[in-house]
């Protein structure tokens, strides 16, 4: 029994998303970095994810269109700056999100892993914690992609190619699972900069006054994000992608 299988067969016991993160499940999404399996919760080298996307797979057939997404649920809010209470929650308090990847059209080949012969909404960009920071969660979340699927109106005012540090931050999953649903599977691990001796002990700095007091995500908070309701399409998401360096995140 290959290691997502078993983690699905312990599905009811083990999650696949952080504890008390949302939107949940427990059905495993398995990932590989090279030829490291993710497991939940586990420790990686900044080296190893730091460059190129992960093959994902799953240990069940599927049928249709689907998406997987990448986000950090732990960047210290006073890392960034906003004009209102846009924050969305990261999984303690004075943390937010950012999204590193956003892939879409995949569909799952015969042996099931996943696939796409589009470009990616969000280019890979690799986990790059701070130094002396607490290791950052990432999370990969699977999403059965709807039929003209547009990105969420709140999201509308983004555009995640060329890449922008800036405009991956605040990035709410559960706006996207308000329009596709709940994930299908999930997976995480943490990463820490390779010069800590320690798992870091830095707190998140100064907390902007409008910074929410809630360690669990609320779409309430993520939904205020809105600054342009427009609505974003699919190929308008489809743009060059730049390099931009990602780091300190």
């Amino acid at each position: 029994m290959g290691a997502a299988a078993l983690l699905s067969a312990l599905g009811g016991v083990l999650g696949q998303t952080p504890g008390s993160s949302h939107p949940s499940t427990t059905k495993n999404l398995g990932a590989v970095f090279n030829t490291t399996e993710v497991t939940p919760n586990i420790l990686l080298s900044e080296e190893l994810v730091d460059d190129y996307a992960p093959t994902t797979y799953l240990d069940e057939s599927l049928t249709g269109t689907y998406m997987v997404m990448l986000v950090d649920l732990a960047i210290p809010q006073s890392s960034i700056t906003t004009t209102g209470p846009e924050f969305y929650p990261g999984l303690v308090y004075c943390r937010t999100t950012r999204l590193h990847w956003y892939q879409g059209n995949l569909t799952q080949t015969s042996n099931g892993t996943f696939a796409s012969n589009s470009s990616a909404i969000a280019t890979y960009g690799g986990p790059a914690p701070g130094l002396d920071d607490i290791a950052h969660t990432y999370t990969f979340y699977l999403f059965k992609q709807p039929d003209n699927f547009t990105l969420p109106a709140w999201d509308a005012g983004r555009t995640y190619n060329p890449i922008s540090v800036y405009d991956r931050m605040n990035f709410s999953v559960d706006a996207i699972a308000a329009v596709a649903g709940a994930p299908i599977a999930a997976n995480y691990f943490r990463v820490q900069d390779p010069n800590n001796t320690a798992y870091g002990t830095a707190d998140n700095g100064t907390c902007p006054l409008n910074s929410t007091t809630t360690a669990t995500p609320t779409r309430d908070v993520a939904s205020t994000g809105a600054a342009m309701r427009s609505e974003l399409g699919w190929g308008l998401a489809l743009v060059a992608v730049a390099t931009v360096a990602f780091s300190m995140l």
